[in-house]
């Protein structure tokens, strides 16, 4: 029985894993640069880069800006520059749940060139940038990785053992095992964390049968009276006037007791209107849910968020969590290292699916779905990191005054993606798909100090780190260290191809003469 429900657990984790394999390299990857999303965002505009933020947001310019644009619009949404992310950015929401973005000058309010940014990363990871389906599926594949994770622990034996025990002399499967293992009794609690809240996160979506019994469907009005959020019917009748949102500032961040991070107008258009104001998650786990509401024509208070029940702030708990904002740019480096952990682990056992299969290919001739898997790990796994590469250099070769630049930067990355996973798939067949990718990935990322210099001489690595701005510093920084390290594994790959060439031909000859 034991062996029986051993055996079960490996079949488990083993398809549980390869299913949606592919699909939480990406994931992870989206995630794993969504720890810094707003750096990575701060770099993509190298129009801010040596700008001071206000020490006191200025959210009337933006605001008017948004009026300007889309006056019956459902609601605007602007958030103040910070020490992360110094662009103000301003959204603007519509009724069919669709919305628009514009980083603003913190100083002047002005728009600044487009960029896809960080949170084109941060998207992706949580619903591939499909909407709602996309959302949805990105939460089935963070189940199955629980389901996974659960039956990887029931299978090892060994598994403190495992953590110390790494062999990459050995090559082949060995090598691939061991840094499955490694890595993922490493990053295992975090591992578990981090799949539980991510699915945590929308369990009002994918658990729906009490919102529709209780609130007939609405999930918004669900939120709006578990957050103790302040929403007034439209009457029909037009705003006369606005009232000046910088006005209310101070009473606000009085009656919060924390700095305002972000200012919000709903239903813009309708004498019902209200500001809405609320501060950063940094200062606790949970999320940071305490709003202000004001009369939008005349300014007056109307109501104060309360402290959210049990239920309410166990999930917000969970989804502070997920998110990391709390803690400190330390904490984001720890998350940013474990969701490394986690590519290499993700990337690894799909490897080690291809290793195990290789000499039953070799002595069959053909196996089925192998040289499928075969092509997607190297195409997903080599071919994602050089897409996220030319897309940070598409932002600095793009012209600023370009029409739609953020739509081009991602275009750029879609189409190195597949170029580079097809060139990778089909060069695979002579075994040197790794190593040609790995190579192009090193070379990308050493030429990306240089281009950013050349491009944006104000923000290369010495004029930044002269100013104290080290986390643009560190995208430079960054994109060396990785160099250095995709450099070596393709010159491992290098390596490696030769002794495996003289092997073949000893393999060919054994079996012929067994045969014979």
């Amino acid at each position: 029985m034991k062996n029986s429900f051993v055996q079960s657990m490996a079949w488990l984790h083993t398809w549980a894993g390869l299913v949606v394999g592919w699909l939480l390299f990406a994931i992870f990857v989206g995630g794993t640069l969504a720890c810094f999303d707003k750096e990575i965002d701060d770099w993509m505009r190298p129009a801010l880069h040596g700008v001071q933020v206000p020490d006191r947001p200025v959210f009337d310019r933006a605001i008017a800006l948004s009026r300007e644009r889309a006056p019956d619009a459902h609601a605007w949404y602007v958030t103040a520059g910070n020490d992360r992310e110094r662009a103000m950015e301003s959204y603007v929401y519509y009724d069919d749940g669709s919305h628009t973005r514009q980083a603003l000058d913190p100083t002047t309010g002005g728009p600044v060139p487009d960029t896809a940014g960080g949170d084109f990363f941060f998207t992706l990871h949580y619903n591939l940038h499909a909407g709602t389906v996309g959302m949805y599926v990105v939460g089935f594949a963070g189940m199955l990785m629980l389901v996974a994770l659960v039956a990887g622990i029931v299978i090892h034996k060994r598994i403190f053992k495992d953590f110390f025990t790494f062999r990459p002399k050995q090559g082949g499967q060995r090598a691939w095992l061991d840094g499955h293992n490694v890595t993922g009794v490493l990053g295992l609690p975090f591992h578990l964390m981090i799949a539980y809240t991510g699915v945590a996160i929308f369990v009002a979506n994918y658990m729906f049968a009490g919102i529709n019994a209780a609130y007939d469907g609405d999930v918004l009005k669900f939120y709006e009276e578990a957050g103790d959020l302040y929403e007034r019917p439209e009457v029909g009748e037009p705003l006369a006037r606005l009232h000046s949102i910088d006005a209310l500032v101070e009473d606000a961040q009085r009656r919060l007791g924390v700095p305002v991070t972000w200012a919000s107008v709903h239903h813009p258009d309708d004498a019902s209107a209200t500001i809405s104001f609320g501060g950063d998650h940094s200062r606790k786990v949970a999320w940071n849910l305490q709003q202000v509401f004001y009369d939008a024509a005349d300014g007056h208070f109307l109501h104060q968020t309360g402290e959210p029940g049990g239920g309410y702030t166990t999930y917000s708990y969970l989804g502070g969590m997920h998110m990391a904002q709390f803690g400190g740019t330390s904490l984001r480096w720890l998350y940013f290292l474990m969701g490394i952990a986690g590519c290499v682990m993700i990337a690894s056992g799909m490897q080690v699916w291809v290793s195990k299969r290789a000499r039953r290919v070799a002595e069959a001739g053909a196996l089925s779905g192998y040289g499928l898997v075969q092509g997607l790990n190297v195409g997903v796994v080599a071919g994602m990191p050089l897409a996220c590469v030319s897309m940070l250099l598409a932002n600095r070769l793009l012209p600023a005054g370009l029409a739609d630049r953020a739509e081009a930067e991602v275009a750029v990355f879609c189409i190195t993606w597949i170029l580079a996973a097809a060139w990778g798939a089909w060069r695979d067949r002579r075994g040197h798909g790794w190593r040609d990718l790995f190579a192009a990935t090193a070379a990308a990322l050493a030429a990306l100090p240089v281009v950013n210099a050349l491009a944006t001489p104000d923000s290369q690595l010495l004029a930044t780190l002269s100013r104290g701005e080290y986390a643009l510093a560190a995208v430079d920084l960054g994109a060396l260290a990785f160099a250095i390290a995709y450099a070596a594994l393709a010159y491992r790959q290098k390596r490696r191809q030769p002794a495996s060439a003289s092997r073949a031909p000893a393999r060919a000859r054994a079996q012929a003469a067994e045969a014979s």
